[in-house]
């Protein structure tokens, strides 16, 4: 029996970014989902350069390796991302996650790095395709965190894995289906605040496009804090000869579309979220002008009405207002300092030289400050860097120390800063790093690494 994919890739920028750096595709036979971030307004660039260089696979691939095709693709991608940060340095740090499915009519071939998500629904049961390339499910993949917590911890989009130019492994997957089978890929827009029951409702709810603009509306009730992008897809079945499916148009949602505009919900986050925006464009002397402008308006009235009917008070409601404003501001800049100088990351080098990035956090604005080790790093053969959980015992590659790097590069001074800082500082020792030795007598003379 031969299937098709009746499908549909809808994308919101949300309530409160101001761009959409999500890229979606939806074709007979490839779903492609990535979600950008980075860089200086290039998390768009980069979603865009890898669904341009998957969409030449939406065509039946018969019977040739799909999991192969897709994994050279999205290294083409990758490849391209790489050669824009290198034309382009603005853009440095720029990436994007990746979810895509192939179709040959008979299974998916799935590939995924990142946090954004695969699911399938089958006979009103979902199921999730994908694990999420994250800090935190590293910590609930290690018993350390319930998978109920996942939403509220304040790691949750710290993510492991992108494609960013560097070498990446990704997730390979073959997945049969059968009619009636609803795919969803969505970026972390829908998954965060929407919970998996109420996806699972929604995604069996009338037609895959009815179901995708209805997940697309939940985010947006939910406060909309991200782009959101969902593709949709339900498997069914196609008549021998029939080239309708071959022929239908494919949708492009997301920076694959940047024309649309879409309306949305009138909703409490959608009217803060409004109003929030609005107020990001009003200057102080704006505010100074209404003060004024009410001033004189009172004097007008106490020179027109007599001193009995002047009523200065009306102009005290403003000034306690903005004397809160100010309050309320400078106590939110006090704690967001102080979660600043906390909530940081680094790069550490431990007695026995190997390189360990720390986390440190506060709990609140008065508690002790803690530090914990989350990941390590460690080099292949080919000396790509990859960043591990700090229990991982990998067993491709060796654990990265100091001892990896030529003699006059081993006093590496310790890095505190953002995440991204850490991993370019990792990136820029992996650079410096000694070639694997091959032969016995290179390594007595010191002037390659071994590979253990």
């Amino acid at each position: 029996m031969k299937l098709a994919l009746d499908f549909v890739a809808v994308s919101d920028r949300g309530l409160v970014r101001a761009n959409n750096e999500d890229s979606a595709y939806a074709g007979p036979h490839l779903l492609v989902l990535a979600d950008g971030m980075g860089g200086h307004a290039a998390g768009e660039v980069a979603s865009q350069l890898m669904v341009e260089h998957l969409e030449h696979l939406d065509r039946d691939p018969e019977d040739a390796d799909m999991l192969a095709l897709l994994g050279a693709a999205a290294e083409d991608g990758n490849a391209a991302i790489e050669a824009s940060v290198a034309e382009h340095p603005e853009q440095a740090g720029m990436g994007t996650t990746l979810t895509a499915t192939m179709f040959n009519g008979r299974e998916l071939g799935l590939i995924h790095v990142g946090d954004s998500r695969g699911y399938l629904l089958r006979d009103g049961e979902l199921r999730q395709l994908t694990v999420d390339d994250t800090f935190v499910q590293s910590l609930v993949d290690g018993g350390k965190l319930a998978p109920e917590d996942v939403s509220s911890h304040p790691q949750k989009s710290l993510i492991l894995k992108a494609y960013t130019g560097r070498a990446v492994e990704p997730h390979l997957e073959l997945i049969e289906v059968k009619p009636g089978d609803r795919v969803l890929l969505c970026s972390d827009g829908l998954s965060d605040p929407v919970t998996q029951q109420t996806i699972q409702l929604a995604l069996g709810d009338g037609t895959p496009e009815m179901a995708a603009n209805r997940l697309i509306e939940l985010a947006l009730r939910s406060g909309g804090p991200d782009n959101v992008t969902v593709v949709v897809a339900e498997v069914v079945e196609a008549t021998e000869g029939d080239a309708a499916a071959e022929t239908r148009a494919v949708v492009k949602a997301g920076a694959l579309d940047p024309g649309y505009e879409s309306s949305h919900p009138d909703s409490a986050a959608s009217r803060a979220a409004a109003l929030l925006r609005k107020s990001e464009t009003i200057t102080p002397d704006h505010n100074r002008a209404k003060l004024q402008d009410a001033n004189a308006s009172d004097d007008e009235e106490g020179h027109t009405s007599g001193a009995g009917k002047k009523q200065p008070s009306s102009v005290w409601p403003w000034v306690v207002a903005t004397l809160v404003l100010l309050l309320v501001l400078a106590v939110a800049g006090v704690m967001w300092s102080q979660s600043r100088a906390t909530d940081a990351y680094v790069l550490k080098v431990q007695d026995s030289g190997e390189f360990v990035v720390q986390h440190t956090t506060r709990d609140n604005l008065f508690a002790d400050a803690k530090t914990e080790d989350i990941q390590r790093a460690c080099l292949n053969t080919k000396g790509d860097l990859r960043v591990i959980s700090k229990d991982s015992k990998p067993g491709d590659c060796s654990i990265f120390a100091t001892s990896d790097l030529p003699k006059d590069k081993r006093e590496v001074e310790d890095v505190t800063g953002s995440y991204d800082d850490v991993l370019a500082k990792l990136n820029e020792l992996a650079d410096q790093a000694l070639p694997a030795c091959t032969d016995k007598k290179s390594a007595e003379e010191d002037t390659c690494r071994e590979v253990r």
